[in-house]
């Protein structure tokens, strides 16, 4: 179930002895489990009843569920990125998962289980498997656009703050989905509006959010394409200072080019951007950026500089050329071609 159908199924009364939490959305994950230990717990009663476990063994997990809860029907038990679930073979996984597997075939109904996945699980485990039969697994995903701009509508309205729809999409795409990040990034923004102004604009989005690695190559690219090499140099040696790497901006300026390429000849062939956008599984922000930037660009152009990328890669991984080489020798390619507009 997703998180939605897990608080329909919360509100109905109807709780399963064994969840799974999992998926890439920490904010509501966390806001889910606050949720079922106020559903299970009575106020005064919660540290009584209420145990948190990392780096344990089944048989612990086991004996913290069969511990009988104090003046309440049930308790709740959290166990944090459980080792048998996660990518890496664990220490004696073989046999805490057939102790779990055991167990799991007659839980007490005075306790309920949560596995709470932080990182991502590995469902080729013999335990994520087992989870998937015996426990209600719940999936975090990122927000829909919708969900996104309803959440953020409720996160602004007690600070009397609102933001604009064209705003919201420069700011996924600056600071991401995870509304962890977003959560921190509004709070930002509605300070600096003060009590002057209740919109957040794009303006302000870009005034005062901190930029995403993805945001800063689409930035780099910008000004490159513009001719502009001191501003897109500054930007390269700043990313590199910041603790990225030759390998990652070339990996990344690579996968913008890519995306520009099939713009162009997509839009070429008649398509739409909202077209192009859906089948790339782009941003709705860097869709439109792309397809601005492709504009007067030459699909041959970049056709051949996204190849020369492709072998660049090739040749730094089998030792033939330097990273920094390749990267300074593409921003070159980029920033001073005279053949690049249709």
């Amino acid at each position: 179930m997703n998180w939605n159908e897990f608080y329909q199924a919360l509100k109905a009364g109807e709780l399963s002895p064994v969840y799974l939490f999992t998926g890439p959305e920490e904010y509501v994950k966390r806001e889910a489990l606050d949720a079922l230990r106020q559903k299970l717990l009575p106020p005064g009663l919660e540290t009584l009843n209420d145990a948190t476990l990392e780096g344990v063994t089944a048989q612990q997990i086991t004996d913290a569920c069969e511990t009988m809860p104090m003046m309440c029907e049930r308790r709740i038990v959290t166990v944090r990125d459980w080792a048998p679930l996660l990518p890496a073979k664990s220490k004696n996984e073989d046999a805490e998962t057939a102790w779990m597997q055991k167990w799991l075939e007659n839980p007490p109904a005075s306790c309920v289980l949560v596995f709470y996945m932080r990182q991502e699980q590995d469902g080729r485990k013999k335990m994520s498997g087992l989870l998937k039969k015996k426990a209600t697994v719940v999936n975090f995903d990122l927000l829909t656009d919708a969900e996104l701009s309803r959440w953020c509508a409720r996160k602004l309205k007690p600070l009397g703050k609102r933001i604009e729809p064209a705003a919201l999409n420069t700011l996924t795409y600056m600071a991401g989905r995870e509304l962890t990040r977003l959560d921190g990034e509004l709070d930002k923004l509605a300070a600096y509006l003060g009590e002057e102004r209740d919109a957040i604009t794009e303006d302000d989005v870009k005034a005062i959010v901190s930029a995403s690695l993805e945001y800063n190559v689409f930035e780099l690219l910008n000004s490159l394409l513009a001719g502009d090499m001191k501003k897109g140099q500054q930007t390269v040696n700043s990313l590199l200072q910041g603790g990225q790497t030759s390998v990652g901006l070339l990996a990344m300026l690579t996968r913008q080019l890519r995306q520009l390429a099939h713009m162009k000849c997509a839009l070429d062939a008649g398509e739409t951007v909202q077209a192009v956008q859906d089948r790339l599984k782009l941003h709705p922000y860097a869709a439109k950026q792309t397809a601005r930037q492709c504009a007067r660009l030459s699909a041959d152009w970049l056709t051949g500089l996204y190849e020369r990328c492709v072998e660049d890669d090739y040749a730094v991984k089998s030792g033939r050329l330097r990273d920094r080489d390749a990267l300074d020798g593409l921003i070159l390619s980029i920033g001073l071609a005279k053949n690049r507009n249709r």
